[in-house]
């Protein structure tokens, strides 16, 4: 059964998520939405007792919601009677939370919106789904609190020209090209005035030997600002969607830890979509 895990706080931008969630479950032939909620709001450690009244206040009130984002959701589906959406909210930490439902289903997607329980709306991302980004081990899909679901018909991988036998999600992307008859943009962004690396030569060699039976653009541009230059990109070429392979001080750092982060998702409407390194 082909699922997609689908994390709610019920903020605007989560029901958003959710909705569009629901919308690319008919395209990609997902059989199963799992629609979560974690009521942890308790971050601080006490040793007064938590009555079991107010947990199943909390239980009852978050299944409730629930299934109001559940109307939502088929509203928007175009297989509301095929899909499945079930239900689930506990008391788990939300990455915890997150981390047994994928061990149970094994999702081909988490999705999960812009900002968190919090409505931090100053950062691209709110602190949960930061979170996810760091441990989830499945893919990651975040969704721009404004983005609305409409057919994909370009894709743009961005990639660093560093390990690209290691980082390249071959399976992954071929799956999204074939299930959504859309185009594939291979692009790298180079540091503007950066210093030539001959190690690119080779790994450019072996990008195209991974990839060119998918048929893609190759695309290759410099900015100051790496983030920034593929949010233009993305925008400049209508892409429905942006995949890339986070690495420790690299692409995924510099999008939570920078004010340019914002700009990535205020800049743009396109879902970004985050895969894990090869093992």
């Amino acid at each position: 059964m082909r699922t997609i895990i689908v994390t709610t706080d019920f903020s605007g931008p989560s029901l958003n998520a959710a909705r569009y969630a629901a919308g690319l479950a008919g395209p990609l032939g997902v059989d199963q939405l799992v629609l979560y909620h974690s009521y942890d709001n308790a971050p601080l450690v006490t040793d007064a007792p938590v009555a079991e009244d107010d947990v199943s206040l909390a239980y009852e009130g978050s299944l409730l919601a629930l299934e109001m984002v559940e109307n939502e959701m088929r509203a928007v589906s175009d297989r509301p009677a095929s899909v499945k959406i079930l239900l689930v909210t506990n008391e788990l930490p939300l990455v915890l939370g997150v981390e047994r439902l994928a061990e149970q289903w094994e999702p081909c997607l988490v999705v999960a919106a812009t900002t968190g329980k919090g409505g931090l709306e100053k950062f691209a991302m709110g602190s949960n789904t930061s979170a996810l980004a760091l441990s989830c081990a499945a893919p990651l899909l975040v969704v721009p609190r404004e983005a609305r679901y409409d057919a994909i018909e370009r894709i743009v991988f961005a990639c660093d020209l560093k390990k690209v036998s290691k980082t390249t999600p071959v399976a992954e992307l071929r799956f999204l090209l074939e299930r959504l008859h859309a185009e594939l943009l291979v692009l790298n962004v180079a540091v503007e005035g950066k210093r030539f690396d001959p190690d690119v030569i080779p790994e450019q060699y072996k990008l195209h030997d991974l990839l060119d039976d998918l048929d893609p653009t190759y695309h290759y541009t410099e900015s100051d600002d790496l983030v920034e230059g593929i949010a233009d990109f993305a925008e400049d070429q209508r892409a429905g969607l942006i995949v890339s392979v986070p690495k420790a001080h690299g692409f995924l750092e510099r999008l939570f830890r920078r004010s340019v982060s914002t700009a990535l998702i205020d800049k743009t409407e396109t879902p970004l979509l985050l895969l894990k390194e090869k093992e």
